[in-house]
Parts: structure tokens; sequence; C-alpha cells
């Protein structure tokens, strides 16, 4: 590739861009068709990709990229991705010019945040899947991951009049994206694992959101079994279901406002539990977790209690959703529930398991 870098310090910024994509492009092809050199191949095109796509061509050590640039870089993407090219080529193109390696890894996902967020609007479907599949591709609690999903949330979604209006394209374009969008916010705002540290509950924005996906798309998270979109769950290995369940389960105990859409959300996510899907939306281990979470967290301070029976009842129900689904409730998880303060329906659940 070295022998193309004198052609590509010919061209002025932004044309450099995108003939640093051509580039790319006529590399990932030949690494389709040579999967033997694809290791070497990689390495020097992520040098490049990060000199002459997210770099200028001919100042590339002394001057950086600003504002202004970083945005001519998205532009130039977009026009590439809005191309008739294959989809798998372009997704190739896309994993490798945002891989999580070499020298500008914090621009690259800086600039990948604003290309989503401005997409999530627009809705345009090549670039929203491609962006889908490059998520399965990141390691479980990657911290590129953790940081794109924050910079959407509070640069974007937070910042919308009206996000279930402005988003009720996305399941549709693309419900894998979707999924793992829920998935991530999810965890974005979960219990944190220092018990003495409380819950912080979710913007009311994503509570809305979540709960409009997922009610009108039941299929999103397999809430019907064998559809589809059931990969939008397993290519994850997890669900959005547990952790969304977490929010609607403590959100009486810290929301200042645990208004109605916490009670739609939850009312929705009962729905999403089903035998075919235990696996995920009840992951093995879940029941115990949240159970010492609750204990934990009623213990931090008092809480009304009208807040705590809300809470314990929608735990109630949780568990009755997931024993209806086939769940096996263990002797172990009885007696922590057993520790939970008096509540009639869980008492009830409990009496009736054998």
């Amino acid at each position: 590739m070295e022998s193309l870098f004198p052609i590509i310090r010919k061209y002025d910024f932004p044309k450099s861009v995108t003939e640093a994509l051509r580039i790319v492009h006529i590399q990932c092809e030949k690494m389709s068709k040579n999967s033997l050199s694809i290791s070497q191949e990689l390495n020097q095109i992520t040098e490049f990709v990060d000199d002459y796509v997210f770099g200028h061509p001919r100042s590339l050590k002394s001057k950086k990229v600003g504002s202004i640039q970083q945005m001519q870089i998205i532009q130039a993407l977009i026009d590439y991705f809005s191309s008739d090219t294959d989809f798998s080529l372009l997704c190739s193109v896309f994993m490798v010019v945002f891989l999580a390696k070499g020298r500008q890894v914090d621009f690259k996902i800086s600039t990948l945040s604003k290309l989503l967020s401005l997409n999530l609007g627009q809705g345009h479907k090549t670039l929203l899947n491609c962006a889908a599949l490059w998520w399965t591709q990141q390691p479980p609690n990657s911290e590129h991951s953790t940081t794109l999903t924050h910079s959407i949330v509070q640069d974007y979604i937070l910042l919308l009049p009206d996000t279930r209006a402005a988003l009720s394209h996305i399941p549709t374009l693309s419900p894998l994206l979707a999924g793992i969008l829920l998935t991530y916010f999810s965890e974005l705002y979960a219990v944190p694992a220092d018990s003495s540290i409380a819950f912080t509950p979710p913007p009311t924005n994503l509570v809305n959101l979540a709960a409009s996906w997922l009610r009108e798309n039941m299929d999103l998270c397999g809430a019907n079994g064998q559809a589809e979109n059931q990969g939008v769950v397993t290519m994850l290995g997890r669900s959005p279901v547990s952790g969304l369940l977490t929010w609607t389960i403590l959100s009486p105990l810290f929301a200042e406002a645990e208004g109605l859409s916490y009670s739609k959300l939850h009312f929705t996510l009962l729905q999403h539990i089903t035998e075919e899907n235990l696996e995920f939306s009840i992951p093995g281990g879940y029941l115990s977790n949240l159970t010492e979470s609750l204990l934990s967290t009623l213990n931090l301070r008092a809480f009304p209690e009208t807040s705590i029976n809300k809470s314990l009842d929608r735990f109630g129900q949780m568990l009755q959703a997931s024993r209806a689904a086939k769940c096996r409730i263990e002797e172990d998880l009885v007696l922590l529930i057993n520790q939970l303060p008096d509540n009639r329906l869980i008492s009830i659940i409990i009496n009736n398991i054998s």
C-alpha cells in the first residue's frame, strides 16, 4: 500500500478522504479473495486509515483534524456508504475504518458517535446496519462501546424534544441496532458493583424510547419466539430485557418522577419474557443478583413504604412471568427472596413453588 501514499498526498482535504476510502474499498475486496494475507494487510490498512481517512494527507505529523474537518470526514463517509456497493463489502470497509486499533482510536470513536447520531435521525439503513454489525464485534463491556453509547445518549438522544417520534423508524430499518442500543442503554444505567453506591435511574427519554420500541415491535427481543429478529438477542449473547427490568423494579426507590413511563415499560417487558427466549431475557444468575441488589438497596436508607411496595410488586410480577416461562426457582433463591420485606404477591408466588 505504501506505493499509494504519494498519490493520496496529491489531493486536498477532504477529497483525500474520499480517495482513501476508495483505496480501502479496493484492499477489502482483495482481502475477501485471499484470506491468508488478511493479518498483514490489516495492519497496513489500519495505518493508512489513521493517516488518510482520519488525518491530513500533507501534514500528518503536525496538524490535527479539527471539528470542521471531522464533519467533512463524516460527510465523505455518508457519501461512500450511500453507494450501491455490495452490503457485505460495505460492512467490511466499515469494520476496517472503525477498527479500534492504531493511533487514532479515540478520534475514530468520536467520529463514529457523531456519524451514528446524525444517521439515527436521517435513517440511512446501510449505515445503521453497518454500525450494528460493528457493535456485535466489540468485546463485552468494551470501553469503546460504553463511550460510544454515552456520547449518543448525552449528545443526541437527550436533546431530542420527542425521542419516541424522532426515532420510531429505527427498529424497522435496523432491528439489530435497536436491540443493541437498548442492551447498551440498560448497561449504561446498571446497578453499581459497589453496594454502597445508589442506583442512578435512566433519563425519562430513554425509558419512553425503550417502552415504545418494545411495545410496537414485539419481535425485537424475541417476544414472539421464533421470529427472525431473535438474532438481535443471540448475536450479542444477551438481551436488554433483564437490564431494563432492573430499571423498572428499582425506579420506585430512586426516580424523582416515577410515573407512567416506567409502568408502561415494565408491563411491556413482562410480555417479552417467554419460554422461547428465557435463556436471554432472564439469564442464569440474574434473579439471584437482582434479589441481592434489591436487598442491599433497601439497606442503603429508609425509603417510603409506598415506594418499597411498588418495587416489590414489580419484582413479584417479574418473578411470576419468569415462572410462567418455565424458569427454575432454586431453593437458594427462595431463601434469598424470603429476606425481602413482606409483600403479598411475592408470598403467594413463593408459597406456590413446589
